[in-house]
Formats: C-alpha cells, structure tokens, sequence
C-alpha cells in the first residue's frame, strides 16, 4: 500500500514538472555577440531565439557580465518580459524595450547611458531566458568577449627614427580612442637600448628596461633626471601601454631615436632682419639688401596670397614685381629675393603689398638693391 502510494506522488510530482521540462527544452538561445571588437552595450544583445513549442511564451532575458580575469560582475542587465512567438526570432537592443542596467565594481565609473560605452576589457556574459509567469530557467548561454578602443595609444615625440639633442627627454602621446570605454585609465612606459642588429620588437621584449613605470595618468613624462642619462649615439625604442583599472588593454606602435650632439649654431654674417608687416600704409621705410624678409601674422589660415612690389618713385608707380606666397595658420617667417631684372636701386624707396581673404592690405616700404 505504502509502495502504491509512493509511485502515485512520484508519478503526480513528474506530471507536474513535465510541462517546466518541456518549455525549457523548447526555447534555444544562440549568441550572436562578436568575440572581439564590442563597444556599446546595444550590441550584448544580438542573438537568436527559437521557440519550438506550440504557443508564445513570456520570456525576460538576464545578462551578468564579469570581469575575465577575477571573475567579479562588472554589470547585470535584465528586460522587460516580452511574449516570444512560434518560430525563430532575430533579436537585437532595440526589440527588448527598456533595459533596466545595475553597475559594480570599478566599471560603475563608466558609461551609464544604456546605448553608451563598455569599459575596455575581456569578459564574461552570461545570459538566462526565464519564463516571465512562473519564473522558470528556460535557457542558458554564455561567450567570452573583448571590448577594445578603436585606436591604441599613438606616440608622438620624440619622433619615430629621429634625433634628439638632450639625455633626458620628454615622452609625449595621444590617449587610445574613445577615451570613454576607460574607467580608470593609465599608462605604462617601456624604454630599453637596442642591440646592434636587433629587431626592436625583440630588443622590447627581451630587453632589461633603461625605464619602465606604470599608473602614469597624464599622455606624458618627463624622463627622471634620477635616471641614467641617455647615452649620446645608442639607439633606443620605447612604447606605450593603455591600461584600465591596472590591466593590459592596448599597447601602441614600438618608435626609436637617438641622442645626438647639437650642432654648432651657425653665425650668419650681413643677416637682414625680418620686417613687421603693417595694415596700411605707414611713414616708415625699412632697408632691405638682396631679399626682403618679413613675418606676417596669418589668422584669417590662408593657404596663398598674391603680392606686388610698386617703385613709389616712378611716374605712375609701375609693378616691378609680383607673384605669390605660400602660407601656413599663424606666424609665416617670408623671404622674397629682389629680381635683379627688375632694377632695384637703394636710390628708390619700394612699396610691398598684398590683400588676404579678410580684404585686409598689409604692406612695408623700404629700399634696396637686388645686388
């Protein structure tokens, strides 16, 4: 009797899970998020549902997303129930409806927008379907992925393969791009002597660092004068890494200089100075010997302007030169030689003008021999 009873609760118990049991196995989730290259939180939600059963289901999908390396949750995420058709479904961000998001740890100094930015790192998601009446576990799935910046660090001086004149040089960079997927952004600087022959990528590798320092918040440094001087003529590489919350996640290019002696400042003899140009037309006359040199303030950024040299002591004030001037935004330090066909004479006071794209004229007068 008491058998009897027992196989009747055993079999009434496996009639009530028997339905929890089917809808679970009706529902498969398949995760189409990239591996690598994510970078919003829209794209955490690309996947494929399929219900086989008979009739919809109300499902909310959860997502728990924690760190790789120490395995704590850097955020949760939860939708809306939504009633899951028949079939199979592309699902994306956009057809999950409000997304309610809970941040921890470090990454919580990120990106709150639910469309914005993921700290960089690697990650784990973990996604669970449950049934949004009976709060049943459908389904579950999980991916590892990476969330890298679009640009690493890019170096900036000293130059790739240049020279420079001081032991104890200024190391300069841009951050990685878009600054916003770092929560805690810093950098660390690798600067080591390359062999005669050796490939700088291995001379970084397997090189006892000159300097290396971390936890650098600033796109610079100054290198210690604590340190050893830079030797003068020994080759040197050095690189930059992009680190969040003390972890690796992008290095930039590997770029080399050398430290050389400055050469001796050359002692220019008969040197002209450069003029100060004038809005308009003023009483002054500068002498000029050969070129006349001037520097000319260019705010309005023209790239070309167009000039003329008139004798102010000629009937009519003919051209005796023209032509045009390439220029760069902000002070152009200019030289035009003096035509020796067009006859200068420091008997002959010249005027120097030109008008820019503001219809500003700016002009000098002086005399001088193109001799």
């Amino acid at each position: 009797m008491n058998r009897i009873l027992m196989y009747k609760k055993n079999l009434l118990l496996c009639l009530m899970l028997l339905p929890v049991l089917l809808s679970k196995a009706q529902i498969v989730m398949t995760l189409q998020v990239p591996p690598v290259g994510v970078l919003v939180k829209n794209q955490l939600w690309n996947m494929l549902l399929v219900n086989s059963g008979k009739t919809p289901q109300l499902i909310e999908i959860s997502l728990v997303l924690s760190d790789e390396k120490t395995n704590q949750p850097v955020l949760t995420a939860i939708t809306a129930p939504f009633l899951l058709d028949k079939g199979a479904r592309q699902i994306q961000a956009k057809d999950l409806g409000a997304i309610n998001y809970t941040y921890n740890g470090p990454a919580s100094l990120t990106d709150h927008d639910p469309n914005g930015m993921l700290p960089a790192g690697t990650y784990q998601a973990c996604y669970s379907i449950v049934n949004g009446e009976k709060g049943v576990n459908l389904a579950e799935n999980c991916i590892l992925i990476a969330v890298d910046p679009l640009s690493p660090p890019l170096l900036n001086t000293p130059a790739d393969d240049g020279s420079i004149y001081t032991a104890y040089p200024q190391f300069t960079w841009l951050p990685p791009a878009p600054v916003s997927v770092f929560s805690d952004l810093s950098y660390f600087l690798v600067l080591v002597a390359v062999l005669p022959g050796q490939a700088t990528a291995d001379a970084i590798e397997q090189n006892i660092p000159v300097y290396s320092g971390g936890l650098l918040r600033n796109p610079y440094l100054n290198y210690p004068s604590s340190y050893r001087s830079l030797d003068t003529g020994q080759l040197y590489a050095w690189r930059i890494v992009a680190m969040n919350n003390g972890q690796p996640t992008a290095m930039s290019e590997i770029w080399t200089f050398k430290v050389v002696v400055p050469p001796k400042p050359v002692v220019h003899t008969n040197f002209t100075p450069y003029l100060d140009l004038k809005r308009g037309l003023g009483p002054s006359v500068a002498t000029a010997s050969k070129s006349l040199r001037f520097n000319y303030q260019n705010d309005p950024a023209d790239t070309t302007v167009s000039y003329t040299i008139t004798s102010l002591n000629d009937r009519g004030n003919p051209i005796i030169q023209s032509g045009q001037l390439a220029l760069r935004r902000g002070t152009n330090l200019l030289e035009i030689p003096l035509s020796k066909t067009a006859g200068y004479t420091d008997k002959k006071i010249y005027l120097f003008q030109f008008t820019n794209s503001r219809n500003e004229t700016w002009s000098v007068k002086f005399t001088g021999t193109a001799q």
